[in-house]
C-alpha cells in the first residue's frame, strides 16, 4: 500500500564535503599568506624592507667615499711635506754653494774697487762678494771707454746696484748676480741709444738679461 504525498524512491540528499574542504582551503590560503607576510619582512622582502636596504647600501657607500676622501687627503699632504722638505734641503745646498762661489771669487779677485760705494742699509757693512763685483764693473767699463762715478746699494734691495758713470744724468739699474761685462756691454749700448734719440731718463734697468727699461 502506498503512502500519500511520497515517493518510495526518495532518499534525502547527504550534504557534500566540498563546502567544508573550500572553507578549510581558504582558511590555509590566509595562514599561508600571513605567514609569507611575516617571512618577507623579517628578511625584507617587502617595500619598506627594500627601502631600508638601499638606505643602508647609500649609507655605506657615502662612508666608503669619506674614507678614501680622507686617504687622499693623506696622501696630498704627505707629498706635500716632502716636497717642503726637499726644498729646504735644496735651498741649504744652494745657499751653501753661493757661500763657497763667493769665498772663491773673492779669494781669486782680491781687488778692491776705488769708486765710492754707498750703502743705505744700516751699518754701512760691504760684502766682500759687493766690492769684488764693483771692481769688475770697474775694469769692464774701461773697455768700452766708460768710467764709473760711485755706485749705491738701495736700501733693502738685496742683490741691487745702483750704477752712475761719469757725465751721465741717469743712473744704471744692475744686479751683482748677473756678470759685470754683459751688464756694462748693455749699458753703453743703452747709452748711445739715449743719445741719438735725445732721451734724458730717470734711470735704466738692467737687471733682466735681454731686456732694458728706462723712466
Amino acid at each position: 500500500m502506498k503512502q500519500w504525498g511520497g515517493d518510495q524512491n526518495y532518499r534525502p540528499e547527504k550534504k557534500s564535503s566540498n563546502a567544508k574542504k573550500t572553507k578549510r582551503s581558504a582558511a590555509r590560503e590566509t595562514v599561508d599568506a600571513k605567514n609569507k607576510t611575516e617571512r618577507d619582512y623579517r628578511v625584507g622582502k617587502t617595500i619598506v624592507g627594500a627601502t631600508n636596504n638601499a638606505r643602508k647600501r647609500n649609507l655605506e657607500h657615502i662612508a666608503a667615499r669619506k674614507k678614501q676622501q680622507r686617504k687622499n687627503v693623506l696622501i696630498v699632504a704627505c707629498v706635500l711635506i716632502i716636497i717642503a722638505a726637499v726644498g729646504i734641503v735644496l735651498g741649504n745646498y744652494i745657499s751653501g754653494k753661493a757661500a763657497e762661489r763667493e769665498a772663491a771669487l773673492v779669494k781669486e779677485n782680491p781687488v778692491e774697487p776705488t769708486v765710492a760705494i754707498i750703502d743705505e742699509n744700516a751699518g754701512n757693512n760691504v760684502s766682500s762678494r759687493t766690492k769684488v763685483f764693483v771692481a769688475r764693473l770697474e775694469a769692464d767699463a774701461k773697455d768700452y771707454n766708460l768710467e764709473l762715478d760711485h755706485v749705491v746699494l738701495p736700501f733693502q734691495k738685496a742683490r741691487e746696484i745702483l750704477v752712475f758713470f761719469e757725465g751721465r744724468k741717469e743712473y744704471y739699474k744692475m744686479s751683482s748676480e748677473r756678470g759685470s761685462t754683459v751688464q756694462i756691454e748693455d749699458a753703453e749700448r743703452m747709452i748711445r741709444y739715449l743719445d741719438s734719440k735725445s732721451l734724458s731718463p730717470e734711470y735704466v734697468d738692467l737687471r733682466v738679461e735681454g731686456k732694458a727699461y728706462y723712466k
